[in-house]
């Protein structure tokens, strides 16, 4: 997979485990996904109806097309929150925006993420 990720500061440690996250659920790496979040982690894809808890992670990303390239293009944090945005292109040809937005378990530098929402749009 092609992965691009905006030029930043590097000065922000929630916004690289948003970014961090958001690379790992694009590869399906649930190992990579677990240092950076809680057991009782929950993600939603926006217009989905189901919410999936961290133990049901693994056989969700299965069903996902394969992702070829991933570009983020932008990312932010404050407080508990934070998020990236960027594009997504898989193999069955089919291009995406995405906003994944995570909230932390609290406002300290190293908090895992508790809940991470993920938006797409058809390109």
């Amino acid at each position: 997979m092609k992965i691009e990720v905006m030029f930043h500061c590097g000065n922000s440690p929630k916004m690289e485990r948003v970014i961090d996250l958001t690379i790992a659920l694009s590869k399906k790496d649930i190992d990579a996904v677990k240092t950076h979040v809680r057991e009782d982690f929950t993600w939603r894809i926006v217009g989905e109806n189901h919410i999936v808890k961290l133990d049901q992670l693994s056989q969700t990303l299965i069903t996902k097309p394969q992702i070829l390239e991933l570009t983020v293009e932008n990312a932010l944090s404050h407080g508990k929150g934070a998020m990236c945005e960027g594009v997504i292109i898989f193999d069955n040809g089919l291009t995406y925006v995405f906003c994944n937005v995570v909230q932390f378990v609290n406002t300290a530098s190293d908090a895992l993420i508790k809940e991470a929402h993920t938006y797409f749009i058809k390109a």
